[in-house]
């Protein structure tokens, strides 16, 4: 439901220096992590649990200590907002899909020493996307006409 956002979102991890890991079983692969990225769609079908299901083991890491960032995008994100943090307090940034073009900076914010979480969900003109997607496709892409669903 989000390819675009997560083709963006991917483009802006990797113009941080971060290589994603390609694993079949997205909690094994947010086992070796060193940045955790759920990107979250409201239409689908408990998704608030399917989301809690992922990051149980994400938040598992950080209480043992693990350096491992964790970030909750998409409209989930956009509509739970700072409850997130009280169900997962290891999340570090929460962000609407509005966002997408400002996750390294926001990113930056919530790991650097010192940091501190951040939830970046109010509302926001998007005036230019110069993000640069990863496209899942030679002959498709997708073109935001929106950003978000607005449930």
């Amino acid at each position: 439901m989000n390819v675009s956002d997560s083709e963006r979102l991917e483009g802006e991890l990797q113009n941080m220096g971060l290589e994603k890991i390609v694993e079949t079983n997205p909690k094994r692969g947010a086992l070796n992590a060193d940045v955790v990225l759920v990107n979250t769609c409201s239409i689908r079908d408990h998704a608030e649990q399917k989301l809690y299901d992922q990051l149980g083991p994400v938040a598992a890491r950080k209480r043992k200590g693990e350096d491992v960032a964790v970030v909750v995008a998409g409209c989930v994100a956009q509509q739970e907002g700072e409850a997130l943090l009280r169900r997962v307090p290891e999340i570090d940034v929460v962000m609407g899909p509005q966002y997408v073009g400002r996750v390294n900076e926001l990113l930056t914010s919530a790991t650097e020493r010192g940091g501190h979480q951040v939830v970046a969900t109010d509302p926001t003109l998007i005036m230019e996307d110069i993000s640069k997607p990863i496209r899942g496709s030679k002959v498709r892409a997708w073109v935001n006409i929106i950003y978000g669903c607005n449930e």
